[in-house]
């Protein structure tokens, strides 16, 4: 097994692995000269800076060649990097991409030496760790520092990078867990999450009304039940002159834009009716092969226009009638205390409705 910091030959014969051509299959896809000559440039920066011991920038460099060229030294490499900066589990999965890129054919005869020692060294320093949630929870979203766990992995082991580690977990019907976890190199360890079932105990409100800020130290603090909401909603009149106001634009836009289709219809018209003398000319026998070639232009021109001159007239009308609707809503919305209440009541002379409220 080689030792952690890897001597200069075994690095060195590491690296005339790199560039050992692949299978045909793999061939069939490799970069351009230009390419090449760019992943070389950027190997060898990154060797640079391994060998320098700054681990980070070499990552990224040989990351970056690996875009252009991937072979099972480059990702060897890589591996080593990440371990490097104790990002066991990153550099786990470059040692099995390595294994994986040999399988399919790839000839690294210095990395297939070095391979399995590697990986085993590296794989005793995954910490696992398993989040178990409480029996009568079901349907958790559980997250991982801030990643969100499909289902099927939480209560199985998770190989972790040692660390602290922030677990969260909120479920229908449950209070809110939130909590910290720490794990040594190559720890196991289980993490069960308390998830209470949620109360709807008061809201307690820190900031006071206007009114009553300057009441005595230590009176007690203000609460409000969630039942009784908050000042901060939008308002139902808002949302009315909202749907008001955009249907007056639609309505616009539609009445405008037809409007234009409508003179471009025409334009058609004209220009057909200058060889036809009118829509009944086409059935005149005498204008022959020119009814055959204008007449069908003519009448679809005259379509068109009736057509676009309908909607634009729909459209103008009901912009019309939101903009009034718009007006009515802003004026005569009911005040917060006396709310509007619509009645209807249907008879043998009809329907008939009433709008009561404050105004």
């Amino acid at each position: 097994m080689a030792p952690p910091r890897f001597q200069p030959l075994v690095a060195g014969l590491v690296v005339l692995t790199a560039w050992l051509p692949a299978s045909v299959g793999w061939a069939a896809n490799e970069p351009s000269p230009s390419e090449i000559s760019v992943a070389r440039h950027l190997f060898d920066e990154a060797r640079t800076a391994e060998d320098a011991g700054r681990w980070r920038e070499a990552a990224e460099k040989f990351r970056s060649a690996i875009a252009i060229k991937d072979t099972p030294g480059m990702r060897f490499h890589l591996a080593r990097c990440e371990e490097e900066q104790g990002a066991f589990v990153e550099a786990l999965v470059e040692y099995d991409r390595a294994r994986e890129l040999m399988d399919a054919g790839v000839k690294a005869a210095d990395v297939e030496k070095l391979l399995p020692g590697a990986r085993e060294r590296v794989r005793a320093k995954v910490a696992l760790l398993t989040i178990k949630l409480p029996a009568d929870v079901q349907n958790a979203l559980v997250e991982l520092d801030d990643q969100v766990l499909a289902h099927s992995a939480v209560g199985q082991p998770i190989p972790i990078n040692p660390g602290k580690h922030r677990v969260t977990a909120v479920a229908v019907g449950r209070s809110r867990f939130a909590g910290e976890v720490e794990l040594g190199i190559g720890e196991v360890k289980q993490f069960n999450l308390e998830m209470s079932e949620a109360t709807t105990a008061p809201v307690i409100v820190r900031t006071a009304p206007f009114e009553d800020r300057k009441a005595a130290p230590g009176a007690a603090p203000v609460t409000r039940s969630p039942a009784q909401g908050t000042d901060d909603r939008v308002s139902g009149k808002t949302i009315a002159l909202v749907g008001e106001g955009a249907l007056v634009v639609a309505g616009l836009a539609t009445g405008i834009g037809f409007t234009v289709a409508k003179s471009s219809a025409n334009e058609d018209y004209t220009a057909a009716a200058s060889q036809v003398p009118d829509r009944g000319g086409c059935n005149d026998p005498k204008l022959g092969t020119k009814a055959a070639q204008y007449c069908p232009t003519l009448l679809d021109a005259l379509d068109r226009r009736d057509r676009d001159a309908t909607i634009a007239t729909v459209g103008f009308i009901g912009a019309g009638v939101a903009a009034a609707a718009f007006g009515l809503t802003f004026f005569l919305w009911p005040r917060g205390d006396s709310p509007a209440a619509v009645h209807a009541r249907a008879s043998q002379n009809g329907l008939s409705v009433a709008l009561s409220g404050s105004f």
